[in-house]
């Protein structure tokens, strides 16, 4: 991104491309209401200059030949209630890529510049009506897929999240000063020393860490979706599980073993979870050329899937090939899935019981439905490990994830120096290391790669 000026005005079409009922122009800056002033003709003869903030007005977008390009309703506001702290308006046209393309070329023709990929939200952050954490959150909030992840991005954006790192960070910084008083008067060490409650709220702001790191893998799959991974030997039933889960056809389906030569992946969402979906080559001991290529894109699979779906065909019992598979599996998150139990003729899979839980043990029947339900169940309740709770806070990106555990292991070499009586300079050193950061976390200090790094992957209006 080029170098950010905040005193100039910027302008974007915020509405996706395409045709609509409504598209939107969004301006910020000082010369917003100035410029959307010089293209609007109000309908009652409002003067947008000495329009009061959070107003709508009705009246007609005219180009400089005083042509009507469109009726449309302008929204002024006023700094600082704006989404970005600054003189904002927005012009709410008809959703034609025509229409809006005209108004937004007015617009950067009274003086206004073409908004950079989430320039709105960086001025946003930049003057303080959001923090780090919760910018990221708008961008969560809009690739949103399911209520869930939705939930999550809400309370990122409400400042939940923030809040409780600023709530530990606040606790280290009182540490941190008392312990950096101390500094001054080498005589009173020892009180520092004999001092519990120092040793105590460093201990319980890693534990409050330790948990929000913990979170990062509910987070992450909340965030991006769950990949599950249907894996078996060849007939087993994977590409009639992956139709039921579907409810539609979507593998073609035969008697005849390897029929499924290469992997398919399609999404859905299972009470609120978001999974992507994969049915995978049978995995067997073919010598066949496709076969093998096909095998060795389902290993690739194994090594990046959330949970396996392990099926096994209820009518033929427990194969040598199954033991194969399972010890490819057995670190991984596994249901075994017994399938064709509409079968008149079953095999006894006591051994089964021997090698996973068996709450791990799901009885299904891909071609009457039958047990898919309980199946759906079984896959949420895995992947999450166990149900959230309203009020849950997690973190969902990397970057939370890295920041998190730089600060906890700062933190347990300040509080390992201070438990051992070293000196206070090299405690308060890593305590500083440990606040720093969790101040990057929320902001409050940054670099400008940080910033282009994160904003970058916003929409352009946004």
């Amino acid at each position: 991104m080029p170098e950010v000026h905040l005193d100039d005005t910027i302008a974007a079409i915020s509405t996706p491309p395409g045709e609509g009922g409504i598209g939107i122009v969004r301006l910020s800056g000082p010369d917003a209401v100035t410029i959307v002033s010089r293209m609007f003709r109000s309908a009652n003869g409002t003067d947008l200059m000495n329009a009061k903030s959070h107003t709508v007005h009705f009246g007609t977008i005219c180009d400089r030949q005083s042509r009507i390009v469109d009726q449309a309703l302008v929204s002024i506001f006023r700094a600082p209630k704006s989404y970005t702290a600054e003189e904002a308006a927005e012009i709410s046209a008809h959703g034609g890529r025509r229409v809006l393309q005209r108004i937004l070329g007015l617009a950067l023709s009274y003086g206004a510049r073409q908004a950079e990929p989430g320039e709105f939200t960086r001025r946003a952050f930049l003057n303080g009506r959001m923090d780090l954490a919760q910018a990221e959150a708008v961008l969560d909030l809009i690739r949103a897929r399911t209520d869930r992840s939705l939930d999550v991005a809400v309370k990122q954006l409400r400042g939940k999240l923030s809040q409780e790192v600023k709530a530990i960070k606040d606790e280290l910084m009182t540490v941190y000063v008392h312990l950096e008083a101390y500094l001054d008067f080498p005589d009173e060490h020892l009180e520092v020393y004999s001092n519990k409650d120092f040793l105590q709220k460093l201990q319980q702001a890693a534990d409050q860490l330790s948990a929000l790191i913990a979170s990062y893998s509910k987070g992450e799959i909340l965030r991006e979706g769950a990949l599950v991974v249907i894996v078996g030997h060849p007939n087993a039933g994977k590409s009639s599980l992956l139709n039921a889960l579907l409810d539609r056809d979507r593998a073609i389906v035969s008697e005849i073993p390897g029929t499924t030569r290469d992997v398919l992946e399609e999404s859905i969402e299972l009470d609120g979870l978001w999974i992507r979906i994969v049915d995978t080559a049978g995995l067997g001991r073919s010598q066949d050329p496709l076969d093998r290529a096909g095998m060795e894109r389902t290993k690739r699979y194994v090594c990046e899937g959330d949970l396996f779906l392990w099926m096994l065909d209820g009518s033929l019992g427990f194969l040598d090939e199954d033991q194969e598979i399972f010890e490819v599996l057995k670190d991984k998150k596994v249901i075994a899935v017994v399938n064709k139990i509409d079968l008149p003729e079953q095999k006894r899979l006591n051994v089964l019981e021997y090698i996973v839980p068996q709450e791990s043990i799901v009885s299904i029947s891909a071609k009457t439905r039958a047990g898919i339900g309980q199946l759906e169940k079984k896959i949420k309740t895995t992947v999450l490990d166990e149900e959230l709770g309203e009020e849950s806070v997690l973190i969902t990106r990397l970057r939370h994830k890295r920041a998190l555990e730089a600060s906890l292991d700062a933190l347990e070499k300040s509080r390992s120096s201070l438990e051992r009586r070293e000196s206070l300079e090299l405690v308060t050193f890593d305590l500083k290391q440990a606040l720093d950061a969790l101040r990057e976390f929320v902001g409050e200090i940054y670099s400008e790669d940080l910033l282009d790094l994160i904003f970058n992957e916003f929409c352009i209006g946004k």
